[in-house]
């Protein structure tokens, strides 16, 4: 979850922002069986290193950064993953003042490291994102991404079209809400207990794994997600907010479909 705060203080040459997020996912194992769905605790850190900008004009500007991020899953350590890896943004401001609608195209590359070696991989994308704020207090943002990841076992491997359009509003000095829908077209794992002959006859990819503590058969396959997302902030001092959120998200690929309900608690602080 990404919090957008005031510029950040300078760290051995860099700008810093660090979040924190413990969150919460009622079907973590994708399942779309009562038997096979199986909620989970994950805590997430993320750190974006500001490195530097470079003025293009007056209009434009390449945006040179950096990214580590981790997750860790306390009942199933298969999932906990650290990732690193350069951000480099071109970023053209059509006009001038505050109401100017911005365009921002970043490049990204990661690489992960998982405790399940097979997850381990490494992972590129492309985003395009229009910003435009109507007043002082709103502001919109519709943005589109491309992600490709080659992973150790050809399972995990994830190649996805998302775009998503979000309205923020800062309710007054303290609150902001953010409203987010997002779409999604691509890779998703399913997992499931018994063997699921219709799941596999549009799988791409299939394993036995022992990913939730106990026999599945991951299903690799592409399917299509659609979400809604909620997330309520409280800046508690000029260097850290406090953010809320809810997350919705049904996937489907006939005869597939589940539901993931995502409940977070995020800190977001300056160093």
């Amino acid at each position: 979850m990404a919090i957008a705060l005031l510029p950040a203080t300078r760290f051995l040459g860099a700008q810093v922002t660090a979040s924190s997020t413990v969150g919460w996912n009622t079907n973590a194992s994708n399942g779309d069986r009562s038997e096979d769905k199986i909620g989970a605790l994950l805590f997430d850190a993320d750190v974006d290193f500001f490195l530097h900008r470079f003025q293009l004009g007056h209009d434009d500007a390449l945006i040179l950064s950096a990214n580590v991020a981790a997750e860790a899953w306390p009942r199933f350590d298969g999932l906990n993953h650290i990732s690193a890896g350069p951000r480099l943004a071109w970023q053209h401001k059509f006009g001038l003042g505050a109401l100017a609608p911005v365009l921002r195209v970043e490049f990204a590359a990661d690489d992960i490291e998982a405790r399940d070696p097979e997850r381990s991989a490494h992972e590129g994308s492309g985003r395009i994102a229009w910003q435009q704020r109507f007043d002082e207090s709103t502001q919109l943002t519709a943005s589109y991404r491309r992600v490709h990841r080659t992973a150790e076992d050809e399972l995990y491997n994830q190649e996805a079209d998302e775009a998503a359009l979000e309205v923020s509003r800062q309710l007054d000095e303290r609150w902001s809400l953010t409203v987010t829908a997002r779409w999604r077209r691509g890779d998703v794992l399913s997992y499931a207990t018994a063997l699921r002959p219709e799941l596999a006859a549009i799988a791409r990819d299939r394993d036995t794994v022992t990913t939730f503590g106990r026999p599945q058969t991951a299903y690799a396959l592409d399917a299509r997600s659609f979400g809604a997302a909620f997330d309520l902030t409280r800046t508690l001092d000029e260097k850290t907010a406090l953010t809320f959120g809810y997350e919705s998200r049904i996937t489907e690929h006939s005869p597939l479909r589940y539901v993931n309900h995502l409940l977070s608690v995020s800190i977001s602080r300056q160093l």
